[in-house]
């Protein structure tokens, strides 16, 4: 029994050392596509437990093994100061529960930052002979060459999975971000070619390693990593690769005495691998520097003399929203060109300094409070085609992102902890054999190549690991190359491998011959209680961290699962919904701590209240609303969905909760102000309110976010419409044919507005264009029938009212106004007949049977004319419409029935006492009924109505003679 518990530590160690190269493997390699976050959880909570699963196995060696002994580093002070600043920063985080587990898909918080450095000292520790590092840098290059390989197979199109955002320019490997992979790729290709050039026959070394043809085998690697990374086209990686690379290969030149052809078949090769490569556009970094700040260059400071020249459109949304100045520096790039956006990256970062300069916001909170601070020093102009940037929860640069997230102290024991190990590293470099100089030298180029990268980019997971693992293993190497001068007899007992140093039992060391000590056995076994204790403790707290790791782990698999459902099986929509809800539901109780998984089962419920108009699902999406912003009280996400709660219940149940809306909005808004959406919805409360100033600003604002979206400049264009404020609605009325031309109803719309503006020529073929995209549209029609008719050209009004008519042969208005045009023509057949199919239609309308009326009277039958009229006042004794009443008071008078006539003018003068026609045809018929005082009368209310009546003057003048006479 006792030998097994002697073997146990051993056992331990291997078993460790085994974990530490499934890190290097497994992490950067794993991936489960059951999961939303397929890459970054996936290789997060890989690192967790096999994290855990090493401080388990050191747990238990522990209490079996006497004599620990912890292999300290001159780190050790750099990296408490380290992870004590990390903790304080974030414990008075922001947001405390963002800083702990990290925000998602990144993962970079507290807990992560403790995997990092758990693992850096069990390398240190573990990690403790040449054979050791050997073959845990094979495991290393042997990793990424898995990784390379599956890179350069996506290239060519071999890829078992279908990826929604790959471009095969730019392969992501197992990484799922192309920039992530050629992070790591530049960091280990250093290494290999390092393992390339060490030297096979210094004594010591293992057999393996021995073989020639191993070497070859390292260049081989090197070539498919180098291939692998040009294929991932990342500029930011290539200038690490220049960094990292280009100093590994002068130093090795320098220091290698023989064995020259190694280089110049290295560097011969990567040449031209480099030059193959950059001559292919899809996959030359070069051509991408060039094109970006040459051509794209042009063109935006094109744009920009054109936004300085005054264009009306951009003058339109521009002059009453506030402007941030530009940098100099930024007017002479691209605005999709990713430097651009770090410029106000690193701005903004700034002013979160100013604000939290001691211990910043906290470790990954920066996606809490970045959009907010970016709208300080950045506006969107009109010319930049929109928001370009991605919503950011990193700074693109290490220093500064480090001074955001932790403050001046921590990236004060950030700079301390690399300038401590470089010290060290140049302090103990000269003692170093020929082999651990070089294999030293490609781990010290690998770091500066992620040091490089990280100053335009970031690390994740397995980077970062990978960072940790490097500087350990350097740390290793220094202190192996230490004992190299220590006796065999004396390594044994005085080597720190593993931490565990063989002593003697306790008490027989130094004891004089012939005596007897009797053992303490008190102590020991008091010693051995509180040992077996410290583990147990230490393996119930690992086991407790442990059941919350992979609760997370099915947390995100749930969600995926729910989601997948609700998205792809719609074909029994409440059986699905309920399902997919469970799902989404039960992810949440798993980890209740990630806002993500509650915004999206908040926008599900919101989706089904739409739909459904039924109140119980608004209720459940407050709820989840509410829960996100418990989680993170500046959270926009959570203000948007309150605001569409609100504006739910003031449209659809008629609540009192428009100006609650209003306010979450402005909240959202405030968080995030680069989200059309909020802005879209802010702007279709004020147009209810009245306030069509504030809902113009939103939707510019939204506008200006999104200038694609037709919803926004459609809604702008009316907007402007109802103000009155033509030329700006005419602006924005072109842009939505601009921005969809097949759309027929955009041109309308624009005719519309050019017919309001006195554009009548553009009018009509704007109306002729939409009325070719969608001929079956009566509305474009008739709209250009009555442009045409205010116009007065009826010969072109014809076509379009058949067309109107064969539209709908059931339209009498389009038949009644044909017969008009055919009527002012002087067709009266045609006339005639359209009238008669309009009266026939709808013989209730007195418009139809006058029009009709008239027709006969121009053929010349007054006697159908009469009997037309006469048959409608009998029908419809009630009607209102005068000019049937005068038109049959003239057809009486030709006939001289001035009885029938004074009774029909009268019929007239009650609809209209300022009839003028009446009056006057009422006296006339006096007139020669011989009622000479009557007429009189009549005609100088006539004469009053319309005192310029020559007419009318003469019969009265007549009619005083009679009287007179």
């Amino acid at each position: 029994m006792e030998n097994i518990f002697k073997h146990i530590p051993i056992y331990c160690e291997k078993l460790i050392i085994g974990l530490l190269i499934a890190v290097v493997v497994t992490v950067p390699l794993f991936f489960d596509i059951r999961l939303y976050s397929v890459f970054d959880l996936s290789k997060v909570i890989a690192l967790y437990l096999l994290t855990i699963a090493i401080l388990v196995v050191w747990s238990i060696a522990l209490v079996f093994k006497h004599g620990f002994k912890f292999s300290y580093t001159v780190l050790d002070i750099p990296v408490l100061a380290y992870i004590f600043i990390f903790i304080i920063s974030s414990v008075i985080s922001i947001n405390p529960i963002v800083s702990l587990f990290g925000t998602y898909k990144r993962f970079e918080g507290l807990a992560a930052t403790l995997c990092y450095i758990l693992i850096f000292y069990a390398t240190v520790n573990f990690i403790t002979t040449k054979r050791r590092i050997f073959f845990f840098t094979i495991a290393i290059v042997g990793g990424v060459s898995l990784a390379s390989m599956y890179g350069i197979a996506q290239h060519l199109g071999f890829d078992i999975f279908k990826w929604s955002s790959f471009e095969a320019r730019r392969v992501f490997s197992t990484f799922g971000n192309p920039v992530f992979f050629s992070a790591y790729l530049v960091m280990i290709l250093p290494v290999a070619v390092a393992l390339f050039f060490s030297n096979t026959a210094q004594k010591g070394e293992s057999d393996v390693s021995k073989k020639s043809f191993i070497l070859w085998i390292f260049f081989v690697l090197s070539a498919i990593i180098y291939t692998t990374f040009w294929f991932t086209n990342t500029r930011a990686c290539f200038l690490a690769l220049l960094g990292g690379l280009t100093l590994l290969l002068f130093l090795i030149f320098k220091k290698q005495q023989t064995g020259k052809y190694k280089f110049i078949i290295i560097v011969a090769s990567f040449t031209l691998i480099g030059i193959f490569f950059n001559i292919r556009y899809e996959t030359s970094i070069v051509k991408r520097f060039i094109e970006r700040f040459t051509e794209d260059a042009t063109t935006d400071n094109l744009l920009i003399s054109s936004l300085d020249k005054g264009e009306p459109e951009e003058l339109s949304i521009s002059e009453t929203l506030q402007i941030h100045r530009r940098p100099w520096i930024a007017s002479k790039l691209p605005v999709t060109e990713s430097t651009f956006s770090r410029i106000f990256q690193y701005l903004a970062a700034i002013k979160i300094i100013k604000d939290y300069p001691a211990l910043g916001i906290g470790p990954d909170t920066i996606g809490v409070v970045y959009q907010k601070y970016l709208a300080r020093i950045f506006s969107v102009f009109e010319s930049d085609g929109g928001f370009q940037f991605p919503r950011q929860d990193r700074i693109h640069n290490d220093i500064l992102d480090t001074a955001v997230t932790r403050g001046i102290f921590g990236l004060g024991t950030y700079v301390w902890l690399l300038v401590a190990f470089g010290i060290y590293i140049g302090k103990n470099y000269k003692r170093l054999s020929g082999h651990d100089k070089i294999l030293i030298l490609g781990l010290l180029a690998g770091i500066i190549s992620y040091l490089i990268q990280n100053e335009f980019s970031f690390g994740n997971t397995p980077i970062v690991t990978l960072f940790w693992m490097m500087m350990g293993l350097c740390i290793s190497i220094v202190k192996i190359s230490k004992t190299e001068g220590v006796p065999e007899s004396d390594e044994s007992n005085s080597r720190t491998a593993g931490g565990w140093d063989d002593e003697m039992p306790r008490g027989s060391k130094g004891r004089k011959s012939g005596h007897v000590q009797l053992p303490n056995l008190s102590t020991s076994r008091l010693h051995i209680f509180y040992r077996w204790l410290s583990c147990g403790t230490v393996l119930a707290a690992l086991g407790f961290v442990c059941v919350f790791v992979i609760r997370f782990y099915r947390a995100d698999a749930y969600f995926e699962y729910g989601r997948r459902i609700m998205e792809y099986e719609k074909a029994n929509l409440p059986d699905v919904t309920e399902k997919g809800l469970f799902f989404m539901k039960h992810a949440i109780r798993l980890n209740p701590y990630e806002t993500f998984y509650r915004d999206e089962l908040c926008r599900t419920y919101i989706q089904m209240a739409f739909k459904t108009k039924d109140e119980a699902w608004i209720q459940k999406a407050y709820g989840e609303a509410n829960n996100s912003l418990k989680l993170i009280p500046q959270h926009y996400m959570g203000f948007f969905h309150l605001g569409m709660i609100q504006q739910f219940l003031a449209e659809h149940f008629n609540r009192d909760t428009a100006d609650s809306a209003i306010n979450y909005y402005k909240k959202a808004i405030e968080s995030d102000p680069f989200q059309a959406p909020f802005h879209s919805n802010l702007a279709s409360l004020y147009i209810n309110k009245g306030n069509l100033d504030q809902a113009i600003e939103e939707l510019s604002q939204a506008y200006l976010i999104r200038p694609e979206e037709l919803n926004h400049v459609d809604r702008l264009a009316n907007a402007y419409l109802q103000k009155g404020d033509l030329d700006k609605a005419l602006a924005f009325s072109r842009k939505t044919v601009e921005l969809k031309p097949s759309e027929s109803g955009y041109y309308n719309n624009l005719g519309a507005i050019l017919s309001k503006k006195g554009m009548y020529e553009e009018a009509i073929n704007t109306f002729k264009k939409a009325i070719e995209i969608n001929p079956k549209e009566p509305i474009y029609v008739d709209n250009l029938t009555k442009l045409y008719l205010s116009l007065e050209k009826y010969d072109e009004l014809i076509p379009y009212y058949k067309k109107l008519i064969e539209l709908n042969p059931l339209d009498a208005d389009s038949l009644n106004n044909l017969g008009a045009v055919y009527k002012r023509k002087k067709q009266p057949g045609d006339a005639f007949q359209s009238f008669q199919k309009a009266v026939t239609l709808k013989p209730d309308n007195p418009i139809y049977t006058h029009n009709l009326a008239s027709v006969y009277i121009d053929l010349g039958d007054f006697t159908s004319a009469r009997n037309v009229l006469q048959a409608f006042n009998q029908a419809y004794p009630n009607h209102n419409y005068l000019n049937i009443h005068l038109l049959l008071a003239d057809i009486y008078s030709r006939s001289a029935d001035w009885e029938k006539v004074v009774s029909e003018c009268n019929q007239a003068i009650k609809l209209d006492e300022k009839s003028i026609a009446a009056y006057k045809m009422l006296g006339i018929a006096y007139y020669n009924m011989h009622q000479y005082e009557l007429a009189e009368k009549t005609l100088n209310k006539t004469l009053t109505l319309d005192p310029n009546d020559e007419v009318t003057k003469d019969l009265l003048e007549k009619i005083s003679h009679k009287i007179k006479g």
